[in-house]
């Protein structure tokens, strides 16, 4: 049963929830560094709230679903006005016009009163999604390091973790559409390819590699989860606790690799063509 009266007084009341979020936002001037860790986390929010929403109507984990669809709802706009702020060219103030308008229709599909179509509901986060992406791009182009490829790929983990949980989930209740299936298992094969990158890059600290080791021993333990999809095995909780502790993990790494570019500590060796195509387009 869809929690339509406990989700609308838990938006009402904005309620504190940043136990069900891994970041907290402070309202700030930017580094290009920590703009482009930002305006990478609107990519996740986007996916993380669609996520949300479907968990609830699904009766998975509903409770804490609520309040990181609250929360997450919360972080996007604030960072938005921070992005808005740093905005340093015409282009990427154009491109954060275009993410508020879709932000504007996801917000509006959340809070109907009637449940939302799930696959619509999918098509108009991805469209917002895609919107963020493009911001990310722009920063990485007028921060113009090489280095900034590391914020990103790392930043667009946190996006794929939920990515991956929002089509299991939508699968899981009953969206059994080729589109969903080949979704999920597009991000699965993203994120192996991202973490692989930033297992191999040469600038990571000690630090940073044992993060990322984390990282891949926790995928490797949710892959069993996740290859039950096919049979129709769901093991739902288990999918939204690991792709949590996945998106913390993340989100983690990609605040030191912000770090390492503002100081200056990252260079350019790293930088490939592969890097490249990976991070320019969803």
């Amino acid at each position: 049963m869809f929690r339509i009266l406990t989700l609308l007084a838990l938006l009402a009341s904005f309620a504190s929830v940043a136990e069900n979020e891994p970041v907290e936002i402070q309202i700030t001037p930017l580094s290009d560094g920590a703009a482009l860790n930002q305006a990478g986390r609107q990519r996740m929010l986007s996916e993380r709230m669609v996520k949300a929403y479907i968990q609830i109507n699904s009766e998975i984990d509903s409770i804490k679903a609520e309040k990181q669809l609250v929360h997450a709802q919360q972080l996007f706009a604030a960072q938005l006005r921070n992005l808005k702020h740093y905005a340093p060219t015409q282009l990427i103030r154009d491109n954060l016009s275009t993410v508020e308008v879709r932000w504007g229709k996801l917000q509006s599909a959340l809070a109907a009163p009637l449940q939302a179509d799930t696959i619509e509901l999918i098509a108009i986060g991805e469209e917002l999604v895609a919107a963020c992406h493009q911001v990310v791009l722009d920063i990485e182009q007028y921060a113009n390091t090489d280095s900034a490829v590391l914020v990103n790929v790392s930043g667009r983990q946190r996006m794929l973790s939920q990515r991956m949980a929002k089509y299991y989930f939508a699968h899981a209740s009953g969206q059994r559409q080729q589109k969903v299936i080949d979704g999920f298992y597009r991000a699965l094969g993203e994120f192996e390819q991202g973490l692989n990158t930033l297992l191999i890059a040469p600038q990571n600290s000690d630090e940073i590699h044992y993060a990322l080791s984390g990282v891949e021993a926790q995928l490797k333990f949710s892959k069993a989860g996740f290859d039950r999809i096919k049979s129709g095995q769901y093991a739902t909780h288990v999918i939204s606790r690991t792709t949590e502790s996945m998106l913390k993990r993340m989100n983690e790494i990609t605040g030191m690799y912000e770090r390492l570019h503002d100081s200056g500590e990252l260079n350019s060796s790293f930088m490939l063509d592969a890097s490249r195509q990976m991070i320019a387009a969803l």
